[in-house]
C-alpha cells in the first residue's frame, strides 16, 4: 500500500487497518488544526501522507476545506449541532469529551499525537484572541520536547518552537525576526550567525535581550547549553 492513499483524506477515501496506521505513523508528520484563529495558510502545511487531527471547531473547518481529518477530538462546544452532526458522519473516528475535563482540547489532541510516535507535530489554530488558550497552547510545546518530539506552532505571522539543545535556523523572508525567550528560570545560550551574536550568555526568564534578532546570511545556530527556550520566528 502507498501512504499516499491514506492522508490527507478526501470524502470516502479511508484506510481502516490500525496495524497499517501504526506502521506508517513512525515516519509521518502529524498536523493538528485547532479551534483558534484559522486561515487558509494552514492548508500550505498539510502534505500528502500527513496524519490530521481536527480539534473542536478545527475539525469542522477542515471539512469545509474538503479535508477529512483522521480523527476529531474535543468537547465540541465551539460548533453548532449541525456542524457536530457533519463531523460525526464524515470523520471515521470522533473522540468526544465532556466540557468539565481536566485537559484542554488542544492537550487531548497533543496526547493523541504523541501516542502515534510522530516524526514532527505541526500545530495550526493554536493562536487566537483568547490569550489564556494561546499561552497554554504555546506551553504544550514543552510537553512535546520532554517526550523527545519535534513540534512547531504556526500561523501566517509566527512560528514557535521549543529548543533545549542545538537548532539550525534558516533565513526565511516571510519571518524576518528571530526571538529567544527562556522557558526555564535561566538559559545558557550561544547564538551564532545572527546580527546580535551571543557566547554562553545567561538569560533569565523575564529578560528581553533575546527579542527581535535577525539572521545575517542563509542560516544561523542557536545552542541552548542549559535550560529550555522558545524560539519565535515572526514578521511585522
Amino acid at each position: 500500500m502507498s501512504t499516499a492513499l491514506y492522508a490527507p483524506h478526501l470524502d470516502g477515501e479511508r484506510i481502516q487497518s490500525c496495524y497499517y496506521v501504526t506502521m506508517i505513523i513512525r515516519k509521518q508528520q502529524v498536523v493538528i488544526v485547532g479551534g483558534g484563529t484559522i486561515s487558509t495558510y494552514a492548508l500550505s502545511g498539510i502534505r500528502e501522507g500527513d496524519y490530521i487531527i481536527g480539534v473542536d471547531r478545527g475539525a469542522s473547518w477542515l471539512i469545509g476545506q474538503g479535508i477529512i481529518p483522521d480523527v476529531a477530538i474535543g468537547d465540541f462546544d465551539s460548533v453548532s449541532p449541525t456542524e457536530l452532526d457533519e463531523i460525526r458522519k464524515k470523520v471515521g473516528r470522533v473522540d468526544e469529551h465532556p466540557r468539565g475535563k481536566d485537559r484542554t482540547d488542544s492537550e487531548l489532541a497533543l496526547d493523541h499525537a504523541i501516542a502515534l510516535n510522530p516524526k514532527e507535530v505541526v500545530i495550526y489554530g493554536a493562536l487566537g484572541t483568547r490569550l489564556d488558550h494561546t499561552i497554554a497552547n504555546i506551553h504544550l510545546l514543552e510537553k512535546l520536547c520532554k517526550k523527545g518530539f519535534a513540534g512547531v506552532i504556526r500561523n501566517e505571522n509566527n512560528e514557535v518552537r521549543l529548543v533545549d539543545s542545538r537548532m539550525i535556523v534558516k533565513k526565511d523572508v516571510r519571518f524576518r525576526y528571530v526571538s529567544i525567550l527562556p522557558v526555564t528560570d535561566t538559559i545558557d545560550v550561544t547564538l551564532s550567525g545572527f546580527v546580535y551574536d551571543l557566547s554562553r550568555v545567561l538569560i533569565c526568564r523575564g529578560q528581553t535581550i533575546g527579542i527581535s534578532n535577525e539572521i545575517k546570511r542563509e542560516r544561523a545556530t542557536i545552542e541552548v547549553h542549559h535550560g529550555r527556550a522558545f524560539v519565535i520566528q515572526s514578521r511585522d
